[in-house]
């Protein structure tokens, strides 16, 4: 039956994605047909846990809970928890207007269209964690895998394909603020649904929901802001269900007895926060962003395959003998030479640039504004994995 399902969610999530905007008006669409294509899934999954004896809505692997009485209270503590990190970041940095209509009719059919989606996409998520974890085997495996599912189901493709993969600063964005935040909140979500079924990751992610769709004001915050908050929290929210519950499990004499924490949620904070540190440094969120050295030009100083850290500074503070960054107009990608000699011509600042590795200066100067920054930190070697792997894309057809 599992197999019947995935089947229906993808194509669901075509027809949403690919079919129906092309077709079907915007106000049908949203508020008509698709509330009914999850309608007809709920059905059909309930029909299905029904047959085979599966209770999908609601049960307890914990005999202890820290927080909360059982796992759906704990689940609305922790979506209450990630709306006040919102809140607060909120009364930090402002608020603006939410996008969303608040007349009554409005309201009524943003609920109808939010609570169709959200009560048969955790059904199905429920039932498969179900089906796939009857066995404690390759448990973090199946849970991983229902979260990743779901994450792709949560991600409006229209996002994805108006990319432009020339362009890597909107990529950076993309991956941070949307798909590190949203997997990190899909692996929660199964995690809670493991823990307490359908109603508890309903309760967590409807709590998100709820803020998102029906406060009248929202945080304005920036996109890494954003998206720390969202990786960040559910993280955390791992850790604090991690620490607060024991599982029941049978002992040869039908007792129950403490298990071992799994180390899932440690796992996932430890790679939430190094993906969350790699892509903020790709964009120069922390005041520096790493290049890769393709060419020779600067061997001794720096080889193909380094990796140097460019750290945006003012130019009037760059002196002679500094490798610094910058664009030329005939140059794809910028070009990281040593500084030979600075001149000042109409009050503006001039870069005679020399690469090591070159008898002569470059023949054009540098003006001001094409200085990108200084490198202030080289690691060696570790760019050849990047271009091994473009070298790698470039062979089968895919350009970056």
């Amino acid at each position: 039956m599992w197999s019947i399902l995935l089947i229906l969610l993808s194509t669901i999530y075509i027809l949403n994605n690919l079919v129906l905007p092309n077709y079907i008006d915007g106000f049908i669409n949203s508020y008509v047909i698709r509330p009914i294509l999850w309608i007809i899934l709920t059905i059909i999954i309930l029909i299905f846990s029904k047959r085979e004896g599966i209770n999908i809505w609601y049960f307890n692997k914990a005999r202890r809970w820290e927080i909360g009485r059982n796992p759906f209270e704990a689940a609305l503590l922790i979506g209450g928890f990630h709306v006040s990190i919102l809140v607060i970041s909120g009364l930090y940095f402002g608020f603006g207007s939410s996008p969303y209509s608040f007349q009554p009719r409005d309201i009524i059919l943003n609920i109808f269209f939010v609570l169709s989606a959200l009560i048969g996409i955790e059904l199905s998520r429920s039932y498969l964690i179900k089906k796939g974890t009857t066995k404690r085997k390759k448990l973090t495996l199946n849970i991983s895998l229902v979260a990743l599912l779901f994450f792709i189901i949560s991600i409006q493709l229209n996002e994805f394909l108006t990319l432009d993969s020339q362009n890597l600063a909107p990529i950076a964005k993309f991956i941070g603020e949307t798909i590190i935040p949203l997997f990190a909140i899909s692996l929660l979500a199964s995690y809670l649904s493991y823990l307490g079924g359908a109603l508890t990751s309903i309760g967590y992610l409807g709590i998100i929901q709820a803020f998102h769709w029906f406060s009248p004001i929202l945080p304005n915050l920036e996109w890494g802001i954003a998206a720390l908050i969202g990786t960040l929290v559910p993280a955390v929210g791992f850790l604090i269900i991690a620490n607060s519950m024991q599982i029941r499990k049978k002992t040869p004499f039908g007792k129950t007895k403490k298990r071992k924490k799994e180390n899932l949620a440690l796992s996932w904070t430890a790679v939430a926060a190094i993906c969350l540190v790699i892509v903020f440094f790709s964009i120069g969120f922390f005041g520096a962003q790493p290049t890769v050295i393709y060419s020779g030009s600067m061997k001794e100083s720096l080889d193909i395959g380094d990796i140097v850290l460019v750290s945006k500074i003012p130019t009037d503070e760059i002196k002679v003998g500094d490798i610094i960054q910058y664009q030329t107009s005939d140059m794809y990608l910028p070009v990281i030479h040593r500084v030979y000699d600075i001149y000042k011509e109409n009050n503006s600042l001039y870069f005679v640039t020399k690469g090591d590795a070159n008898n002569l200066p470059d023949s054009d100067p540098v003006f001001q504004e094409n200085v990108f920054g200084k490198v202030i930190y080289k690691i060696p070697k570790i760019g050849w994995i990047t271009i091994i792997f473009k070298d790698m894309l470039n062979k089968i057809g895919i350009k970056l």
